[in-house]
């Protein structure tokens, strides 16, 4: 089995790679809801605050691969005899070396201006999005703290998302499309 790890930071249009998995039928794994997930299993409601702090806590208990570790345990419980995998949302340099230990992994980072991802989750409507500049530029020192950073730069791919939409899906499908091997 093959993974395939999507990061960039929030609103960068990582979710956009879901489309395209289900287009060539490859099952997505996101990380982000393993920590949503993990928020409300602590009777907390989603919001920016608490989502950052169960991730920030989960990092405290299991260390820097915290999200790693249950999503590929998840990952090779399910779906072991699938020939791709994505998992949505590597935040850590930590989280993809715990992978590259124990499965094949390229990098696809998606790249967006602040501006422009600001603008994206300011509509989005998620419960852990906030249309407050603040909170937003907070939620980005968070991620860059888990080292998304060093994700980003030493990403296999990248990808670019700051104009049209189909152009963008476009350049994924095409990055996404040599991962697979599929002309």
């Amino acid at each position: 089995m093959k993974l395939i790890g999507i990061t960039g930071m929030p609103g960068s249009g990582k979710s956009a790679i879901t489309k395209l998995a289900e287009k060539y039928k490859i099952v997505v794994v996101s990380m982000g809801d393993v920590v949503r997930y993990e928020t409300l299993k602590q009777g907390m409601p989603l919001n920016p605050e608490n989502v950052g702090n169960t991730a920030v806590k989960l990092r405290e208990i299991y260390g820097k691969e915290a999200i790693a570790v249950p999503c590929l345990n998840y990952v090779n419980e399910k779906y072991n005899n699938e020939d791709f995998v994505i998992i949505e949302g590597i935040r850590s340099i930590y989280e993809v070396n715990y992978i590259k230990k124990h499965a094949e992994l390229d990098i696809i980072a998606i790249h967006s201006s602040p501006k422009t991802r600001f603008e994206r989750l300011s509509g989005r409507n998620r419960e852990d999005d906030s249309n407050d500049w603040n909170t937003f530029v907070e939620r980005d020192e968070r991620e860059l703290n888990f080292s998304i950073g060093r994700v980003i730069s030493l990403a296999d791919y990248m990808v670019v998302n700051e104009g049209n939409y189909m152009d963008f899906v476009n350049d994924l499908e095409n990055t996404f499309k040599k991962i697979i091997n599929v002309n």
